[in-house]
Parts: C-alpha cells; structure tokens; sequence
C-alpha cells in the first residue's frame, strides 16, 4: 500500500520569518511564522486529484495506492501452441527508446518535507479534443464516456478473438480457488487432462496474493474438451514454510463433461487443523436461475454428481469472481473487459444478478469511470435490489469522488448511502462525511461528526481484515478529529489528540510516518504561540530519517531561540459515552486487554490510565548565545540534504545570521556566500529543467517508461523536484490521464493485432473498423492529456522558480549588511552591532 509523498512548504511564511526575525537583530524574542496545523491529502486509486482547493486538505481515512499509478498488466505464462491461454488486450510489451533524463542537480534527494496549499493554476486553454478534428465520428461526449466506450470495443474484440479460438460447444474455463480460514500460499502449478499438459508454471507473486487475500477465483486456462469422462490431474506445490518445508499436493480423478460444457475448478482446501487438500469441481451455468429446494431440483441445485450450479452475475459465478481476483492484481481494466465481454457473449437479452453489476460498478470506481458506476448504482437502487451492497458502493464512489475535489457530487452519494449502509460501515460514513465538512471550512460540524466516529473506532478492529488497517484507520480518524476541533476553536483538546497519536508505539511505517506528522503540526503550533520547550518536546519525537525530519530540524533550530513558555496541561481523553451498545464499554476484560496491546484502544480513552497531565518539554538553553550555538548544531544536520528544499534553504540562511548574532563575522559571511551560491544553482537547474519541458522532452521521457515501471516514473518526477505532493495533484492527474490513454491505445493496438490475424470475415473486419476510430478518439484525448501534463509542470517549475528568487533577495540583503560590518572590531565584541 503506497501513499504519494508531499512536497515542501511554501516559501511566503519562512520568509516573513526571516524579515521579521532575522533582521532584527535582538533575538530576545523569536517571531514564529504563524503557519496553520498542515494536514495531508492522499488521492485515491481511481480517480486523478483535481487541483487542490483553497482550504487546506486532510488526511484521507482508508489507504490507497496514489492516483498516478497506472494499469498493470502482468504477462501472459508461456504456454504450448495447442494450449488457449488466458490472454487480455494490452499485455504486449511496447518497444520503446530510452527515456530522456533531464538535467541534474548535483544534490543527493531526501523526504519531502511539510505540504502547502496548492498554487493557484494559471488560466489553461480549452481542451484540444473538439479542436482536433470537425470529422462528427470523432466526437465524444465525454473523456470518461470515451473511456468505457473504448473499453466496450476491446471486450467485443476479446468475445470475437476468443469465439474463434476456443468455440463455445465443448469450451471449458479452467479456475483455482481456495478455501478455509488458513492462508495458502502457492509456488506453482501443474494440471493436465487426458495426459496432456494445460497449465505448467509458478504463480505470479501477484497471483499468490490475491488468491490468498480473498476467496475469489482465478481463471487460468480456456480449452476445449469433449463431451465424456476425462481423467483430472493437478500438482500443487506450496511456498515453504517457517521451516523451510515446501508441500505438495495432488490430485488424480475422472470427471464427466456434458456435451454444452461446463468449467473446472481447482480448490485447495485449507481448512482449520491438519494439512491442506485438493478437490475438482464441476461448475455449471444454470439459466433457469432455479436456487431453492421449492422451486428446483436437486440437480438444479448441483447437489447431485459433484456439480455446482449458479445463476449468471451471481456472487458464486466464477467469471465474476476471476474479475474481482484481476482488479485486486492491479488489473482493473482486464476485469472489466472480462466481465464485459460476458456480456457481449450472453447478447441482449441477457440476464446477469446483482453481484456482477456490483462487480462491474467496483472496478469502473477503480479506474476513475465514477459517472457510469454512479449510473449502475442508481439502476440497482430503482430495481430495488442488493440495497446494504449497493449503499456500500455508494460510499466508495462518494470517498473518490472526495478525493477528486467534488464534494457536492461526494455529498449526493452519502446522502443515497446512509439509509441502507451495514452498521459496521456507518463509522466509514461519518469519517468521509466529517472530511467534505472540514473541506468546505465547517469545522464544527465536523468535530461533531468525527468525534462521534471516533468513539466507535473499536469497530474498524471489528469487520477490518487485519489489525494494522484497523490502526491506521482509528490513527487518521483522530488525526481528522484533531484538526476539526483546532479549526472550531476547541484547540485545547485537539492537541490533545494530537499528542496522543504523537505518542503511539508502532512499527508499521505508514503509521509511523501519522505519528511524524501529529508531532510536527503539535510542535509548529506551540513554537506559533512561543512555547519554546514544549516545541522542543514534541518536535524531538519526529523521526530523522522520514518524511518530516527536514521541517521537524528547521522547528527545532527556532524553538532553541524561542522563549521557554510555561507548562501546558493537556486534556484528557477518556471516552465519554460509554452506554452505546457495542461499544469500548460492553467488551470484556480479554478482548479489551488485546485491543489496547494492539493500540486499537488507548489506555487514556478507554478509561485504564488518565494519560500525561501536561505536554512533554524539553531542557532549555542556558542563555542566549547557548541557543544560537544549539539552533546552528541542530540546523547544520540539515546542510547535506538537497539545497532545493525550503526547509534546507532557510537552515542555511538562519545559519548564517546566528554566525552573525555570535559575530563571528567571518563564518556569517562565507556560509551567506555559499547560501547565494547554492540558491544560484538551484535557480539554473530549474531554468533546465524549465527548457527540459518546453521542448517536450518531459512528455517524451514519460512516453518512453514502460507503463508497469513506477519506479522509473518517480525517479524521472524526483529528479525535476515534482513529485506527488498536494501541490502537484493538478500535474499528476494530467500524468495519469495521459498514461491510461497511452495504456488505451497499446490495448486497442494489440486486440486490432489479434483480429487481424483471424480468417477475415464481416464481424472482425466491422469490429477492426470499430477499434480503428476508437484509437484515434484516443490519440485525441491522449494529446490534450500531453498538453496539460507539460503546461502544469512548468507552473509548478515557475513557482519553485519565484520561491527561489524570494529566498534570494532575502539573502541578498543578509549578506550586504554583514558585508558592511566591521568584522575584526565586533570580534568577541560584547557591543551587540546596529542596523
């Protein structure tokens, strides 16, 4: 699980420190920036961030990988030629140049640091794709129409290729399944039929994961065999064990296949106690959709010969569950085609249940398509069916549609959610409905929603798969709470909570990374209000290698300058309703012990310890000069990273001025000349940079990165200083929009190759032309993505540019005042130096 990283803070509040304080050259009192507690904003899977609003973000409440990600499709196993392997549109590898690298700075990169509000973006011009071309077959009425359009095409052309390669008499899909509470994990398979090898190959890593997350099946093979007896043999080999024992399992039976055919199933059956088992399954398509004992057969039900029946769409339909086994692979868009061309198979007048709508619905959210599962949604609620699932569904559109910037949009889902949302989903509700408030500037409203959520955040533990997700939902539900009641005026008890979180032990690094940034809004919060120890206390607790340290060293240095501040109590937390059923109170002593050792309850909240009665402090400096000498040592831990950080940038000037304060006049002056001299460099490499995208060297170095290749997507990102961050949320949209065209057109290229290489008839030669105006629909949009991909990042390369000249002038000024003070006569001086 991936979040995107944040960028550093802006430029404007150091440098109204740097006027105010650094000038003044009594240091008695020191002029904190007045900066709001920052909070975090991380985008959802399938859907790009809009440009962020003028409100500050907040800390999503469930984690998911960041929006930039594109579709990963995992290669087809090699196979004999006789063999009909499962084979998706998309998966050929493009033959591709080397990337372009852009130009360098000579800086080693480190974490970003603290994440501002995002720039304002400058005027853009209108979208190219109604400009392109006045042809009326290129038009569309939406990206996102086009989209599901496109995807529409590629499953005719998978039903097509598939028709003709393995006929629907006799066809059999060959699925592995596993069961019971145990998790398997699977190193490779072998399964033959008659003597004659179909599947001989280890799993993907992918493969493994999921079969063993979910109980959902994986389709492997599509044959055909003949009607009749056939003998069935599989070798499982599992992964080795803490012992370094491997198993293997096997099967050998015969198994009977009606002459309409049927599909296989392997299931390893897990189980509880003693060793894992194998079984075959004969899975039948029932069309009668017969499911009850008074109004079908027993061989309707498939209790008789080992058959399994199922209506078509329904939750045990191993089509519908292969799709889902793709979307948690990261092949979303595979999922989709797969249950698409289900449909193209069954024709109109084909009858699916709910689940496979439901199904549908999930995978369109995880590729941003939110308008038409908005639409399958309302559909099912107007048929009045799979109301609790369909509410579910609702809530996860409204989360993506909240990341995406639309509240109103999130607002309609939560309203069409609530009534119908399973109680253990109603604490999701209010996490996702107290976040739209605290995004439209109602922060009370939002502690009211928050706090109630939090109280039963023993009930994330309770329906979460594992314990750390269940951490880190309580972890970001307080974090939200924290803000809400700071921004409605009860700042008392949010930095309470925000001390709280500061304060767990964990080891799970998405979590540790919370608690970082509890720490550091606590800690620039009481250097706000010139507690200077207790500042010292709570920023001493953020870690020197992650993704705060850089902002956590730059507090740290002003809180040894800040006045001490007196002992602030804090205010306890324990939970104040305790008479809810199903709540912290009705738990029993064991499973309240195990929760607290988890740190799903905290001793403090749930009444077992009344917490710390004051906020943590640290040792103060003996006088004046010891705090200058402090600032500088904790300030210097921060000159080897990378000079392009704000954070790095105004340690180096502060540096200086307290060489100043010191007068040691020498050292004031070389560490200013080394600070103008890296701010020089740094202005040139992003005037580089600049001409690196305007030439289109940036859109061409993206064009050229494998689509599964993420790391060498943020490297090139990393080395221009753009990395995902709530500023440049408006970029990496544009980013991902132009890698899921990008991802489009291989696919349509590749299914365009596959029905070309089939005997000609009217069918392929219509679809071929159908897919023909697809890829150039494609192209279209795949430009406009382009386009706005290079105009976003050099806006974001303008502002680093203006931050940049802001820090400076600044420096400028710094460095011709020490350049006009005598330096030998105010060595050792005692005789503080005036303007």
């Amino acid at each position: 699980m991936v979040r995107a990283r944040t960028k550093p803070a802006s430029a404007a509040p150091f440098l109204q420190l740097l006027l105010t304080s650094l000038l003044s050259l009594s240091f008695g009192s020191v002029a904190v920036a007045q900066e709001p507690v920052p909070v975090v904003s991380i985008p959802a899977s399938s859907e790009a961030p809009a440009a962020a609003q003028e409100s500050e973000p907040v800390i999503r409440v469930i984690a998911v990988p960041p929006s930039a990600q594109p579709l990963i499709h995992e290669p087809a196993p090699r196979t004999a030629p006789e063999q009909v392997i499962e084979q998706l549109p998309g998966q050929v590898t493009e033959q591709q140049p080397a990337p372009i690298q852009p130009p360098l700075l000579e800086a080693s990169p480190v974490p970003a640091a603290e994440a501002p509000a995002a720039p304002a973006i400058a005027q853009e011009p209108a979208p190219l794709a109604n400009q392109a071309t006045k042809l009326p077959l290129l038009m569309f009425k939406s990206p996102l129409a086009l989209r599901f359009s496109v995807y529409q095409r590629l499953a005719e052309a998978e039903q097509l290729a598939d028709a003709q390669a393995v006929p629907m008499s006799g066809r059999v899909n060959l699925y592995l399944d596993a069961s019971g509470l145990n998790r398997v994990n699977i190193a490779s398979l072998s399964i033959r039929i008659d003597e004659q090898t179909l599947f001989d190959r280890a799993l993907l890593a992918a493969e493994t994961a999921a079969l063993a997350e979910r109980r959902d099946p994986l389709r492997l093979v599509r044959s055909s065999l003949s009607s009749g007896v056939h003998r069935v043999q599989a070798t499982v080999t599992l992964m080795a064990d803490a012992k370094g024992e491997s198993a293997q399992l096997n099967i050998d039976q015969n198994l009977e296949l009606a002459s309409a055919g049927s599909d296989l199933e392997l299931r390893i059956e897990s189980g509880t106690l003693g060793k894992p088992g194998l079984v075959f399954r004969r899975l039948q398509r029932d069309e009668s959709r017969k499911t009850s004992v008074i109004s079908g057969s027993l061989e309707a039900l498939g209790v008789n010969v080992g058959v399994v029946r199922y209506p078509p769409g329904a939750d045990n339909d191993p089509a519908v569950g292969h799709a889902r086994t793709l979307g948690r692979m990261g092949q979303a868009a595979n999922g989709l085609v797969a249950l698409l061309a289900d449909a193209v198979q069954a024709g109109p007048n084909g009858h699916f249940e709910p689940p496979y709508w439901l199904a549908q619905a999930a995978l369109l959210r995880e590729l941003g398509v939110l308008d038409r599962a908005q639409a399958i949604c309302d559909q099912l609620d107007a048929a009045k069916v799979a109301g609790a699932a369909v509410a579910t569904e609702r809530l996860l559109i409204a989360e993506a549609r909240y990341s995406a910037g639309d509240y109103s949009a999130a607002e309609a889902q939560l309203v069409l959610s609530k009534r119908r949302l399973p109680e253990y989903r109603q604490a999701d509700w209010r996490n996702v409905s107290g976040l739209i408030e605290l995004a439209r500037l109602r922060p009370g409203e939002a502690r009211d929603t928050l706090k109630v959520a939090d109280s039963e955040s023993i009930e994330a533990f309770r329906y979460m798969a594992a314990s750390t997700e269940a951490l880190r939902a309580t972890g970001y539900g307080r974090y939200n709470l924290a803000i809400a009641m700071i921004r409605s005026g009860d700042a008392a008890r949010g930095r309470s909570w925000l001390d709280l979180l500061g304060r767990t032990a964990s080891t799970d690094p998405e979590l540790l990374e919370l608690r970082d940034r509890a720490n550091l809004s606590l800690g620039w919060q009481f250097l706000r209000e010139k507690q200077g120890r207790t500042a010292l206390g709570v920023l001493g607790r953020v870690r020197s290698d992650g993704l705060s340290s850089n902002r956590a060293l730059l507090g740290m240095g002003w809180a040894q300058l800040a006045p001490d501040g007196e002992r602030l109590p804090r205010v306890t937390l324990r939970t104040e309703n305790l008479r809810v059923p199903d709540q912290i109170g009705d738990l029993s002593a064991p499973i309240r012990n195990s929760l607290e050792r988890l740190r799903v309850l905290e001793p403090e909240i749930s009444g077992g310890w009344a917490g710390p009665s004051s906020f943590e402090r640290d040792d103060p400096p003996k006088n004046r000069n010891d705090g200058l000498r402090r600032a500088i040592t904790v300030w210097s831990a921060l000159l080897g990273r990378d000079e392009r950080d704000p954070s790095v940038i105004e340690a180096k000037l502060a540096i200086a001025h307290a060489q100043d304060q010191l007068r040691d006049i020498g050292a004031a002056r070389t560490s200013y000349a080394d600070t103008l001299t890296s701010l020089r460099n740094t202005d040139a490499a992003i005037e580089r940079d600049a001409a690196f995208v305007k030439a289109g060297d940036l859109v061409a170095s993206l064009s050229a990165i494998d689509l599964a290749d993420d790391a060498a997507l943020y490297g090139l990102m990393d080395r221009l200083r753009l990395e995902p961050g709530n500023d440049t949320s408006a970029l990496y949209a544009a980013i991902g929009d132009q890698r899921e065209y990008r991802q489009l057109a291989v696919s349509l290229q590749a299914s365009s190759a596959r029905l070309a290489a089939l005997p000609a008839s009217e069918a392929s030669a219509a679809l071929l032309a159908k897919l023909e105006l697809a890829s150039r629909q494609i192209a279209l949009v795949q430009h406009d993505a382009e386009v706005l991909v290079g105009q976003r990042a050099l806006l974001q390369l303008q502002s680093h540019r203006k931050m940049v000249g802001d820090y400076m002038k600044t420096a400028l000024l710094l460095a011709a005042r020490a350049e006009d003070t005598p330096a030998i006569e105010l060595r050792n001086s005692e005789t503080a130096p005036t303007p």
